[in-house]
């Protein structure tokens, strides 16, 4: 199986380096040597010799397994961060809340005052648009309007040129109008009864009533006027 591998030559500089390390349990005192490859950032001087220099929370000098003694190790400060981070008061940490709720607080009226504005901006310009909107079809309109007029003129126009015979004015339609009424109106014809009537008429103080109508006699009305009248004027003869 390792035939294959017989004389294969490993790449250089590809493997960490594997040398002796000196690991040191500060808690228990105790030092020792082993091979790593561990990265150390320190050196060390052990028995004339410098070494890369590791240090630990624990070892088999201080581990309960190894002591049969609990231990408490707290190197990297947990403990400490633990008690500053919860050593506030309540009296600081209601402060804070109440800031950071205040902050809540204004930072909403600011959205909500930037909302509006925003919406107050959008109807000023929806009215500016519909204004002229609104501008701009009365003017088309207005402007359809004389056009219509314009061609209307024309028409007019042509059809007074085309046929001028049957062009009349309003006043030569209405004298002809009233000339045909008068024409058309009969002629009242005075009997002999109305005039002796109008003659008793003159002896007495009142006067008949200009408004008053005349209604035509028939046949035999005029018959028995004209008898009376011959009858008054016998004994005179």
């Amino acid at each position: 199986m390792l035939a294959p591998y017989i004389g294969v030559i490993m790449k250089k500089d590809i493997h960490p380096e594997y040398r002796d390390v000196v690991f040191s349990d500060a808690s228990a005192d105790f030092k020792f040597i082993t091979r790593s490859t561990v990265v150390a950032k320190d050196t060390i001087e052990l028995d004339g010799k410098t070494y890369p220099h590791v240090q630990v929370d624990i070892s088999s000098e201080s581990h309960p397994f190894f002591t049969g003694k609990m231990k408490f190790v707290d190197t990297a400060g947990r403990v400490e961060k633990f008690q500053n981070k919860f050593s506030k008061t309540m009296k600081e940490q209601k402060k804070a809340k109440a800031a950071a709720a205040e902050q809540a607080i204004l930072d909403k009226a600011a959205a909500d005052v930037e909302r509006a504005a925003e919406k107050i901006a959008k109807a000023q310009a929806k009215e500016i648009e519909d204004a002229k909107r609104a501008k701009a079809k009365a003017a088309a309109e207005k402007k359809k309007a004389r056009e219509e007029k314009k061609v209307a003129d024309a028409k007019a126009a042509k059809a007074a040129k085309e046929n001028p015979e049957k062009q009349e004015t309003p006043k030569a339609q209405d004298t002809k109008v009233v000339t045909e009424a008068s024409n058309e109106a009969p002629l009242m014809e005075t009997s002999p009864a109305s005039e002796t009537e109008a003659e008793k008429a003159e002896g007495t103080s009142e006067e008949v009533p200009a408004a008053t109508a005349i209604e035509p006699l028939t046949q035999e009305e005029e018959a028995a006027h004209a008898a009376k009248a011959e009858a008054k004027e016998a004994p005179k003869a």
